[in-house]
């Protein structure tokens, strides 16, 4: 059985805050550049998405925590996660990033094929549990999603590869 595959230049994992402003500044500054945003959850948000707990906040100004390209608008510096979240969802529809985000897949493996120079990342599908393979030139991976998955100690060993910290 052949597993689907799509090849896109750039590949982002997690429709956050950080993937979101990754995605406009990608589709700005390099438009012919194909992407997609493989999102684990049902709707875009990442953090503001997945804590929904009583008097959660940024602990952050959203003056200077927001995107640059949608000023922060409310009153409220330090604000509520609801509002966070409805922020980071209006950004990506008003910029049509909602359009490539993949919602309730994640990402199992993602393996550098030095032959081809591309990223092979094997996604699944977290509804049906079938896979499907992204290629892409550049894999972008927000630092931030290590808060929502467990930490395995493979985990940290490719980490401390790339010194990433």
């Amino acid at each position: 059985m052949s597993i689907k595959t799509s090849e896109v230049d750039v590949l982002i994992i997690g429709a956050g805050i950080s993937g979101i402003g990754a995605a406009y500044h990608l589709q700005k500054h390099c438009p012919t550049k194909s992407y997609a945003i493989i999102e684990a959850r049902s709707e875009v948000g990442g953090t503001w998405d997945l804590f929904r707990y009583p008097g959660i906040r940024s602990d952050s100004d959203m003056f200077t925590f927001g995107f640059n390209f949608k000023p922060w608008r409310s009153p409220k510096a330090i604000s509520p996660g609801q509002d966070i979240k409805h922020y980071i969802s209006e950004a990506a529809t008003e910029n049509g990033i909602d359009k490539h985000i993949v919602f309730e897949h994640k990402v199992l493996a993602a393996n550098w094929d030095s032959a081809s120079a591309k990223w092979h990342t094997e996604i699944q599908n977290l509804k049906t549990g079938e896979c499907c393979q992204y290629v892409s030139c550049f894999f972008f991976l927000v630092p931030v999603i290590i808060t929502t998955i467990m930490v395995t100690p493979q985990i940290l060993k490719a980490l401390r590869i790339f010194q990433v910290k």
